[in-house]
């Protein structure tokens, strides 16, 4: 019952403070994410329509809920407080990952399977979520398409009854 409409690049921002490190929790990007918002003027304000993707350098392991990167998930979708909404994006380091293609096309994938996750299941259990396939891009996992120079993942449509 709710219109999604395109929404658009803000930019980015390479944060360099605090130094990488060979293994970062979700605890700890939702801080640096936080100390962003609070203290970087180009970072924009959260807002229900705000998603932030933080892009994890080669050689971090990212860890979330006792599981990490490369091991259980090759990204995901989170709040804080249901306030802000942001997506991490590990660098796809392993096989799981890169599902047979380069580096940049496996980032293209799972970032659009995150982005549209976050759409439809912002806080991460509250939304659209199937309890035997979970939420629209774990049902069409690896399912791909090509959008301009792009390689997208497709997401689960009730309407259609399939991946589109």
């Amino acid at each position: 019952r709710q219109q999604i409409d395109h929404g658009k690049f803000i930019g980015t921002t390479k944060v360099t403070n605090p130094a990488a490190q060979t293994s970062v929790s979700d605890s700890e990007i939702q801080h640096v994410l936080q100390h962003q918002i609070a203290a970087n003027p180009v970072v924009p304000q959260p807002s229900p329509n705000t998603l932030y993707f933080i892009y994890v350098q080669p050689g971090t392991r990212v860890v979330q809920g006792g599981s990490a990167s490369c091991q259980a998930f090759c990204g995901y979708h989170n709040d804080i407080a249901g306030q802000i909404f942001y997506a991490v994006m590990p660098y796809p380091g392993c096989q799981g990952c890169t599902g047979g293609t380069d580096a940049f096309t496996a980032v293209t994938i799972t970032s659009s399977h995150e982005l549209c996750e976050a759409i439809t299941d912002a806080i991460p259990g509250q939304g659209w979520y199937d309890d035997s396939n979970g939420e629209i891009g774990d049902i069409c996992a690896w399912k791909t398409k090509k959008v301009g120079a792009y390689t997208v993942q497709l997401e689960w449509s009730n309407k259609a009854g399939k991946c589109i």
